[in-house]
């Protein structure tokens, strides 16, 4: 079974090697695709991230952007690549542990879904992001029908079947998330540990929070045409 691990690369050079290693050591160099998208860094993680291209060519893919297009327009550039039976996606800055890797995939394997989602028993995000991320549950429970239970992690494995159903979307802004509820409601969760960012900052700011949670309203729900059509003919 070869397994698939997607990470979208932002101004981390300092990181992706040790990241790179961790999870070839963990997780063994056969059947293991990593695919690396760097997403338009500042940084020179294009330097680091094709050297280790070169130095592990049976294992790595690596992608360069022409431009910091936003981690879900990266993600989806990466699932384009992905061969594997099991896709897990994951951040660069070993907040998502490695070891809990194989812990997403035997859960997604075992319990035959479509996809698994990591769950926190305590987040190590800054205060902003803590609330944007209650936020963005809210208003998915609201806008895409989530279930109230499930937590729309980044860290999260997916079927085959469901990389193939989120690649067909061919649209400006994605929303990776809301993609993957479209096809599939057959989804678990499992709680893992989350680790304190090891390098630098998140690149999630307030502006870019605010723009994701617009993409999910205009491009991912019926509401706001609902609400303009009954707002018209009032």
């Amino acid at each position: 079974m070869l397994n698939t691990i997607v990470i979208p690369v932002y101004n981390s050079a300092k990181t992706i090697g040790y990241l790179i290693e961790r999870l070839i050591k963990d997780l063994g160099p056969g059947n293991l695709q990593i695919i690396l998208v760097n997403d338009g860094s500042r940084d020179n993680s294009h330097e680091v991230c094709h050297g280790l291209r070169l130095k592990y060519p049976g294992v790595i893919t690596y992608i360069s952007l022409s431009k910091n297009f936003g981690e879900h327009n990266a993600v989806m550039a990466g699932l384009n690549y992905a061969a594997g039976d099991y896709v897990v996606i994951m951040d660069d800055d070993f907040q998502n542990p490695p070891k809990e890797v194989s812990n997403l995939i035997n859960e997604a394997y075992n319990k035959k879904y479509d996809i698994v989602y990591a769950y926190y028993k305590k987040k190590q995000h800054q205060w902003f992001r803590n609330i944007g991320s209650r936020f963005n549950n809210f208003v998915a429970n609201f806008m895409l029908d989530k279930p109230k239970d499930l937590y729309l992690s980044s860290f999260k494995c997916l079927s085959r079947f469901a990389v193939q159903e989120i690649v067909k979307y061919k649209g400006p802004f994605p929303y990776i998330d809301g993609l993957a509820l479209r096809c599939t409601r057959n989804i678990g969760r499992i709680e893992v540990s989350h680790e304190k960012r090891q390098e630098g900052r998140s690149g999630y700011t307030l502006k870019k929070l605010v723009r994701l949670w617009l993409n999910m309203f205009v491009n991912f729900s019926v509401i706001p045409l609902r609400a303009s059509f009954f707002i018209g003919l009032l």
